[in-house]
């Protein structure tokens, strides 16, 4: 099966090779595969090898790549081979099948020396990546050893990668893994590390890598849709697969369908338990279709008019922001027509390291002549750690992507404040030579004090005029009391009179 598989392979790379993704610098690629006894429950179905392949075959005849397993060192399998001949094409799809799981330890710091020093000692003018795959973590045997070893990687290797230009990319077969240090080590290079636990997860992991390091022209997938235009020259396209048994097809403008069956010269097809990966060579412009596939497909794309990307940091008041530019190239030139620029509606999507999405539109660059036909946008990362973006333009008729990863340094956060203690007002001191003073508010007179005898006093007259106010009040009383009483009897008298 892996026979059948590598030779499938081979075509369809011998096809690609001849004008596919051809960037302008090509990679130096070594594959890195753990080799330790642990990967045959980690990786039961080496289901690693389809997919290491997958990344091999993307790759263009200026390439160069090579296999390398590894457990207590560094073993190549194969060294760097440039990818122009189908003998070094299948050299190298071969190589991945030669990985055993017999190896007893899991020394990290031992693979990657060994690849850095086989990138350095055939150096060209290529930009060199190490891929690393591995399940577990740093074991020589001895727990002691093992945390130097990690030192080691982190302190004196990884400069040295720096210094060479060499990104390393991780890939984690288990949550288990020491992914602290793989991440560490990926990003203080350039890379990065992804966990791929699954089958899916694995050959989207190599797809990433190969967007990062070769920056693809895309299609963008919506539902599994995609949008071909006249400058297409060739799609490849990597379709993901619900089970090994699932059956994809494609789907074209004019709903005619396609599965790997076709016999047809612009059509070529080869399939794996976890993908199928389809050419199509001068497609029909219009609406393509994957049909019974599961999400996250890709298609790359080989085209007269092609899409770049270029994003760069500005500091400002020592807060970091992204600043992103996309455009259209044919011939090398920058596309500035007005009927086709400003058709188009530029985006990009970011991916925090908290897994948040982030959208932003991009507009036209229209104060620059020399950038006229680019597309800006800005954003200011507020987390520490790597984001993943993707770039677009789209019109109704045309469509272009690109993607690439970004280390950020957030925003810092600022040191809480200090809560204030309690101010107590001092006591001013005298300066009556300062003339900035404000001068002196008048002084208020002091109360008179109030001795205990005029205290005395004024109660004794109180209480004189209050016995004078109730004897006056009795005498009133008494007065009309006698006032009424005489008038009653004079009252008495004057009837008695009267019946005499």
């Amino acid at each position: 099966m892996n026979k059948l598989f590598s030779l499938l392979l081979t075509c369809c790379i011998v096809l690609v090779t001849q004008s596919a993704f051809a960037d302008k610098t090509a990679v130096d690629a070594i594959v890195i595969m753990d080799s330790s006894g642990s990967m045959k429950k980690t990786d039961p179905k080496s289901l690693r090898k389809p997919a290491a392949k997958l990344f091999l075959s993307l790759l263009n005849q200026s390439d160069r790549a090579s296999v390398m397993s590894f457990s207590d060192n560094g073993y190549p399998i194969t060294y760097l081979n440039t990818l122009d001949t189908e003998k070094n094409i299948q050299l190298t799809l071969n190589a991945t099948d030669k990985v055993s799981t017999k190896g007893v330890y899991t020394n990290i710091h031992a693979a990657i020396e060994r690849a850095y020093k086989i990138i350095s000692s055939d150096k060209s003018e290529r930009r060199p990546i190490i891929i690393l795959l591995s399940d577990g973590k740093m074991d020589v045997g001895n727990d002691d050893k093992s945390l130097a070893l990690s030192r080691q990687l982190l302190e004196e290797t990884s400069p040295k990668l720096i210094d060479a230009g060499i990104k390393v990319y991780s890939i984690a077969f288990t949550e288990n893994s020491d992914r602290a240090l793989l991440t560490e080590m990926s990003e203080k290079t350039g890379g990065f590390c992804k966990v791929a636990d699954n089958d899916k997860e694995l050959h989207l992991a190599f797809t990433s890598i190969f967007e990062q390091s070769k920056a693809p022209d895309m299609l963008p997938l919506t539902e599994n849709t995609f949008l071909a235009d006249e400058s297409i020259k060739e799609i490849t396209i990597v379709a993901s697969k619900e089970n090994a048994d699932s059956k994809i097809f494609i789907e074209d403008p004019e709903q005619q369908r396609f599965d790997a069956s076709v016999n047809n010269k612009n059509i070529k097809w080869f399939i794996s338990d976890t993908f199928d990966m389809i050419t199509l060579r001068k497609p029909k412009p219009g609406e393509w279709k994957i049909l019974f596939s599961d999400n996250n497909n890709k298609a790359y794309i080989v085209a007269d008019m092609s899409m770049k990307s270029q994003f760069d940091f500005i500091n400002e008041n020592n807060i970091e922001k992204m600043q992103a530019l996309a455009w259209l190239e044919k011939e090398d030139n920058i596309v500035n027509e007005a009927k086709i620029i400003d058709s188009l509606e530029g985006s990009i999507e970011l991916v925090s390291p908290g897994d948040q999405t982030i959208k932003l539109p991009l507009g036209q660059v229209l104060n620059n002549e020399e950038q006229l036909g680019k597309f800006i946008g800005n954003h200011t990362p507020k987390e520490k750690g790597m984001y993943f973006a993707t770039i677009t333009l789209k019109s109704q008729t045309f469509e272009r992507q690109k993607t690439f990863s970004f280390n950020a340094k957030g925003i810092p956060e600022m040191p809480e404040e200090p809560v204030p203690a309690p101010v107590t007002e001092p006591v001013a001191e005298e300066t009556p030579e300062l003339s900035t003073e404000k001068p002196a508010e008048a002084e208020k007179k002091p109360e008179p004090e109030v001795s205990a005898e005029e205290t005395e006093e004024e109660g004794d007259l109180l209480k004189s005029i209050l016995i004078f106010v109730v004897i006056n009040i009795l005498i009133v009383i008494i007065g009309l009391t006698v006032f009424l009483i005489l008038k009653l009897k004079k009252s008495k008298q004057t009837n008695a009179e009267e019946e005499s």
